[in-house]
């Protein structure tokens, strides 16, 4: 089903870059602001609901604009831009409140959600954006995950279908541990190593700057990220980067091991030291070649 109407909750270079391609298949878009937990009953409730509402919010506020924009109405279906599993955030949420200092009963308008998640599919769509400007083709081509619970409809997944369609992505669909575990071995871990590494530049100094070359600037990029909103999609997703960075410790052990290795006066311990060193080396160059093969030809990305 093509959604004729969509609600584009939130802001920033994904809701604008979604009105932006919506508009040129003639979807009417209504924007809806993303802090709707102090509106009233019927406050800034449409007149009818929209065929799709997409939440184009940070991870950790998901469950909750779900529960409000249920509460008011504003969609029939309802998607979000980050694949968040909401029921886990939800529970996550409701421990966290329940379990509170303050005495009380942990009710929020989370709470007030449906427990019936049918018109809800977690998506995100993986962009090239690098920057604050919207585009009304950063979704062409690229993929957007689709990620449903146990409970989402075949009416809603087929909604969130029309709305990839529209956009002109490649719809992928697969469960929440997986995009998880996805996430953070392509796009999590690789930022968050990005800037352990970028951090070796600061303070700055004028004589090593004067040494770094453009590949640097290129290797460091992904360092580059709002602290805030990567704090927030890591807190949402810290079980498996801590996976993925565990793998990588245990290889930086083996490394340096090596390193210290190929200067021990012993001769054999040389030769076992250079080829883990050199094996490890294959390893990089490999990864590298079979990520390289996938994206012949494409520039790649994924937030």
């Amino acid at each position: 089903m093509i959604p004729r109407t969509v609600a584009v909750v939130g802001g920033g270079t994904i809701a604008s870059s979604l009105t932006l391609a919506l508009a040129r298949h003639g979807v009417r878009v209504r924007l809806v602001p993303g802090n709707l937990a102090g509106a009233g009953a019927g406050a800034g409730a449409p007149d009818r609901p929209a065929d799709l509402a997409v939440l184009a919010v940070p991870p950790s506020r998901v469950a909750t604009v779900l529960a409000d924009c249920r509460r008011l109405g504003v969609a029939e279906a309802y998607t979000d831009t980050t694949g968040v599993d909401v029921a886990a955030e939800r529970d996550s949420a409701d421990g966290h409140a329940a379990g509170s200092a303050d005495g009380t009963d942990g009710t929020d308008s989370a709470d007030a959600t449906d427990s019936d998640d049918s018109d809800y599919l977690a998506g995100h769509p993986l962009t090239d954006f690098t920057g604050p400007d919207a585009s009304a083709g950063l979704f062409e081509g690229r993929p957007w995950v689709l990620a449903p619970g146990p409970a989402t409809s075949r009416e809603t997944l087929n909604r969130v279908l029309g709305l990839t369609a529209l956009c002109g992505a490649v719809p992928v669909v697969m469960d929440h541990a997986s995009h998880d575990a996805a996430m953070a071995r392509t796009a999590h871990a690789p930022r968050l190593l990005a800037a352990l590494l970028a951090a070796r530049f600061h303070p700055p100094r004028p004589h090593l700057m004067r040494l770094t070359e453009p590949d640097l600037c290129g290797l460091l990029r992904p360092a580059d990220l709002d602290p805030e909103l990567w704090g927030d999609l890591l807190r949402g997703n810290a079980a498996a980067v801590a996976a993925v960075l565990r793998e990588v410790s245990a290889d930086l052990d083996v490394l340096l091991a090596a390193l210290e290795g190929v200067d021990s006066p012993d001769a054999a311990q040389r030769e076992q030291s250079g080829k883990q060193l050199a094996h490890l080396l294959e390893q990089g160059r490999d990864g590298y070649a079979a990520v390289a093969a996938h994206h012949d030809g494409r520039a790649g990305g994924a937030r």
